[in-house]
């Protein structure tokens, strides 16, 4: 059975089992973890596929989910288009921020991307005439998906399950051409890959704009589902750095990585704010968060994924 085959068999079973037990709370954990499955995805095609770590992906999230509030509120066009304006204005949007950036490589890369959200981050703040500064942008037109009218967490959770799984085969097929060979080729050895004849500028600029294409993408639904955003819920360094542990505990530079990371860590934040004599603390779980990436990096450098294969081998051997 091909690879992917698995991935529509799971959603599937999703789309009949949530709606079946579902209530407000539970669609609301489950299209939480599907949107982070998403942004995972995005980072992943650039931070582990292609080795260029990023500090600064929320600012692609953040020119999505304004890019589909504002044309939702504005022109009323459908959820389809609107989100892939709001992929393609991040992707271009990430044309500028490499042509600064790719001149800078490993760790002054990565503080480059840190520095450059930042900075768009104080942009949206006072460019008031489109973001509405701090005061946020609230959605006062319902979305409609295919002619579609979206509005309850039902309708929400089937949008996301399709985007996800949209999200998760392109990832899947992407890096199984030569275009996400590439990428690989960057990652394992630049100068090598320039040797052979690669433009490492092309390629890296080819995988920035995908990137920012799905995390913009996932950053207009992010938007349209919160009904409301704000500077501080979009741009913000906290996203990015979700973004990145979500990666890297369920398995950086896999396509499953990022599902299992986003399962576990959604999960487990939920089930935090669940605890009484936490909840004075609202930011205990970027604690966990690192612990759990100190834990990953010594124990299974590979995330989750490396543990399952080793948890597989041992069965293995055992039968």
């Amino acid at each position: 059975m091909k690879t992917w085959i698995p991935s529509l068999i799971v959603a599937a079973l999703l789309a009949w089992i949530i709606p079946a037990v579902a209530n407000i709370h539970i669609y609301s954990i489950v299209i939480t973890i599907l949107i982070w499955i998403m942004l995972g995805q995005a980072w992943n095609l650039l931070g582990g596929f292609t080795g260029q770590v990023s500090f600064g992906h929320a600012m692609f999230l953040g020119v999505g989910a304004y890019t589909s509030m504002l044309l939702v509120n504005s022109l009323q066009l459908d959820m389809a288009l609107t989100l892939l304006l709001s992929g393609l204005l991040a992707g271009l949007f990430s044309l500028v921020v490499g042509f600064f950036l790719f001149r800078l490589k490993g760790p002054y890369f990565a503080l480059g991307t840190l520095a450059f959200a930042e900075i768009v981050h104080i942009v949206a703040r006072n460019l008031k005439g489109v973001t509405n500064g701090g005061e946020g942008i609230l959605l006062v037109k319902r979305p409609t998906f295919f002619g579609i009218q979206i509005f309850t967490k039902m309708e929400y959770f089937f949008v996301a399950l399709l985007l996800t799984t949209l999200v998760c085969l392109f990832c899947y097929f992407l890096m199984r051409s030569k275009t996400g060979y590439t990428f690989i080729a960057i990652r394992e050895d630049q100068e090598s890959a320039e040797a052979m004849g690669m433009n490492s500028s092309l390629v890296k600029s080819k995988a920035l704009f995908i990137s920012a294409f799905l995390a913009g993408l996932a950053g207009g639904f992010y938007g349209l589902y919160n009904k409301f955003i704000d500077p501080d819920m979009t741009f913000t360094v906290p996203l990015s750095a979700e973004m990145i542990f979500v990666t890297v505990i369920g398995g950086i530079g896999t396509i499953l990585g990022p599902i299992l990371g986003s399962t576990l860590l959604i999960a487990l934040q939920e089930y935090l704010k669940t605890v009484h004599f936490l909840q004075a603390f609202p930011s205990l779980y970027l604690i966990v968060y690192g612990l759990l990436i100190m834990l990953v990096i010594v124990y299974l450098p590979g995330g989750m994924v490396q543990g399952l294969r080793q948890l597989r081998d041992r069965i293995t051997r055992r039968s």
